[in-house]
């Protein structure tokens, strides 16, 4: 039998090297984490946005290059909402915001403050190439005041819900393509690549959306908010409105809207998550009808929209 017997100082002297090369692997590997997450990190672009769609538009273009600010969260309405300074804080380190640009209630309040806080800030404006149609203008107006009301609706607020259309969301996503190319021409081929793939997807989506809605019995919708012009124009369809311009309807309005919703057989009141429902629960008690709650403000765009259709096209 062979005996092998080892002194301390042996052991000290076996050991030294071996803790030493340990200790170096594990820096060297550090190290290389660390340059690998700073490359990573300095090819992030910080993205700023108003609402869920165009999150999904810039993480659908950007995939894991970006990080998002969005500024009116789910389950909120860009028409009322109002941020927390944490969320104006975030755009201190933002590269860019890309604003709806169409007119939309909390861009007109905030957008201004924000390029006072931040004046190195790049906004761009998403719906610059969209043709904005008019807000819906007052139906029940008195005869006289018909000739001024004309001279306001030419000179008054647009309708801000342009995303409503895949055709005008294909419009915002080539914008967000070029202004994050801009950002990182290295990156260009990707984004554009990218862009190719979801501007397939909208075309896929507008086409099923018309398979939808081809032989629907009735082109008219009634809506509490009126959020759905570009659609309506987009699928050949009508919008009767129970709010008029941003303000709920006199009692006169809601007459008339009554009688044309009974005229045209209607029995379904689309409806908002985002908002109050007591208007619409109301509106359809009087026509025997039914609130059908359709979100104009969901991240998932996408399925969003096919829902939407698929919701009128069950009417």
């Amino acid at each position: 039998m062979i005996k092998i017997s080892f002194k301390l100082k042996d052991i000290i002297r076996i050991s030294i090297p071996v803790f030493l090369l340990i200790m170096f692997l594990i820096l060297t590997g550090c190290t290389s984490q660390q340059k690998e997450a700073s490359v990573a990190e300095d090819k992030v672009l910080n993205i700023a946005c108003t609402i869920p769609p165009e999150e999904e538009f810039i993480r659908a273009i950007g995939g894991d290059r970006v990080n998002v600010t969005l500024m009116v969260p789910p389950g909120a309405s860009p028409h009322t909402f109002e941020p927390t300074p944490s969320q104006i804080t975030a755009l201190e380190s933002a590269d860019l915001y890309i604003a709806l640009g169409s007119g939309i209630e909390f861009e007109n309040r905030w957008l201004s403050k924000i390029k006072k806080m931040y004046p190195d800030l790049k906004i761009i404006n998403g719906s610059e190439r969209i043709m904005l149609l008019p807000n819906t203008p007052h139906h029940h107006e008195e005869e006289e005041n018909d000739h001024h009301e004309e001279e306001a609706e030419e000179e008054g607020p647009t309708d801000p819900h342009v995303w409503l259309s895949p055709k005008n969301a294909a419009v915002i996503v080539n914008a967000t393509c070029d202004a994050l190319s801009d950002l990182k021409p290295e990156l260009k081929e990707e984004f554009s690549h990218n862009r190719d793939i979801y501007l397939d997807e909208l075309g896929a989506l507008d086409t099923s959306i018309r398979k939808s809605l081809d032989n629907i019995p009735s082109r008219t919708i009634l809506v509490y908010h009126p959020a759905f012009g570009y659609f309506c124009r987009d699928y050949n369809l009508t919008q009767l409105s129970i709010e008029e311009n941003g303000h709920e309807p006199t009692g006169k309005g809601i007459g008339e809207v009554i009688s044309d919703a009974k005229a045209a057989n209607i029995t379904l009141v689309f409806s908002e998550p985002e908002s109050s429902q007591q208007g619409a629960v109301t509106l359809a008690k009087e026509i025997n009808g039914t609130v059908v709650m359709i979100s104009p403000l969901s991240g998932d765009y996408l399925k969003n929209m096919q829902h939407i259709a698929d919701s009128i096209a069950r009417k």
